[in-house]
This record gives structure tokens, C-alpha cells and sequence, in this order.
């Protein structure tokens, strides 16, 4: 899961796989808006 993980955010820039992903399980696109709220 971790390896799917970083193949993912290295094959996509501006998206973070949130804790616990699994490959096809929605990503995050990180902001200044989700800073203290995940």
C-alpha cells in the first residue's frame, strides 16, 4: 500500500494519498484551507 502510495503521488504532482489509502480511494490536494483540519 505504502509503495502503491508513493508510485501515485510521484506519477501525479499536486495530489498526497491521505493516511490508510488504498489505490483507487480518493487522493488530496493539498491547501492552505485543510491546514488543521486533517
Amino acid at each position: 500500500r505504502k509503495l502503491k502510495a508513493a508510485q501515485y503521488t510521484a506519477a501525479h504532482p499536486g495530489e498526497v494519498c491521505p493516511a490508510k489509502w488504498n489505490e483507487g480511494a480518493k487522493t488530496i490536494a493539498p491547501s492552505i484551507d485543510l491546514v488543521g483540519k486533517i
